[in-house]
């Protein structure tokens, strides 16, 4: 992937916790980088990145905002860049605050941060109430998100119980997004969907009105208490492979190196 830079873009805004900040301002510049493939532009403007464009953007976008913290700036700039600019892959926004209120000799204080126009997919699943309903509510909560855009829904399937047997058939789904949230904010986005279907945590494997599961994001591998991806189980659940395999039979599991319809025999051939 292509890479443009672009640095020291300079500024007068008013960021800042201490209200002196706010009221009087003072210089501020960003760099930034982002990726894209510039192979096939052709030579025309339309098909790549304007950087005379961006370049302005984020200036009229940091003078225009105001934000106590130099993390907020930094988060919001870089989604509004890629939200705005689709052929970006992933976009570095780093700023410089020269003059911040240290009360002691420096040079510059930095905030760096990386972020990426990711493709996730996403399991939904219901087996209470009205099942149907409360797919196309996460559907279209999805969709409604401007951080998230929605590229491909497989069909609604019947599913038996999956651990626990003793309760209804489920209904499951299988999304592909782009989405420029981190992954801890697109698990706050899931389980924020869960809480608006009355989603009740009983027992593990449960019955639920909505189950919304990330299953990737990109090519990540991610361990930590809150969050696992790809998903620990996907490889293993037909409900999950079989809406996968409808919209992406050749997608290939970052860890496992088999796509969605190797790992579908294999379940099959299992059960």
């Amino acid at each position: 992937m292509d890479k443009i830079n672009i640095t020291g873009l300079q500024f007068f805004a008013h960021h800042g916790v201490f209200e002196e900040e706010k009221a009087n301002g003072q210089p501020f510049s960003v760099d930034c980088a982002f990726s894209l493939d510039t192979s096939l532009c052709g030579d025309d403007l339309d098909k790549t990145v304007h950087y005379g464009e961006v370049s302005l953007d984020i200036v009229e976008y940091c003078t225009t905002h105001r934000f106590d913290l130099l993390e907020t700036l930094s988060n919001s700039l870089a989604k509004y860049i890629l939200l705005k600019y689709p052929l970006m892959a992933d976009i570095t926004i780093t700023v410089h605050k020269p003059h911040a209120p240290i009360p002691t000799a420096f040079d510059d204080v930095t905030l760096t941060v990386t972020r990426t126009n990711a493709t996730c997919f996403l399991a939904l699943g219901s087996n209470l109430g009205d099942r149907e309903a409360y797919l196309n509510a996460a559907l279209k909560r999805i969709d409604d998100d401007e951080n998230i855009r929605l590229l491909k829904t497989s069909s609604f399937i019947t599913t038996k119980p999956y651990g626990v047997l003793d309760q209804p058939d489920f209904l499951n789904a299988v999304v592909k997004v782009k989405t420029v949230y981190t992954p801890s904010e697109l698990l706050m986005f899931c389980q924020n969907a869960e809480k608006a279907a009355g989603r009740v945590k009983t027992r593990v494997w449960g019955e639920r009105t909505l189950d919304v599961d990330i299953l990737t994001y990109d090519d990540a591998v991610i361990f930590t208490d809150n969050l696992k991806i790809p998903h620990p189980e996907m490889h293993l659940r037909s409900f999950v492979l079989e809406p996968l395999c409808e919209i992406e039979p050749y997608w290939v599991h970052p860890i496992i190196k088999k796509s969605a319809k190797e790992l579908l025999k294999e379940v099959k051939e299992q059960a």
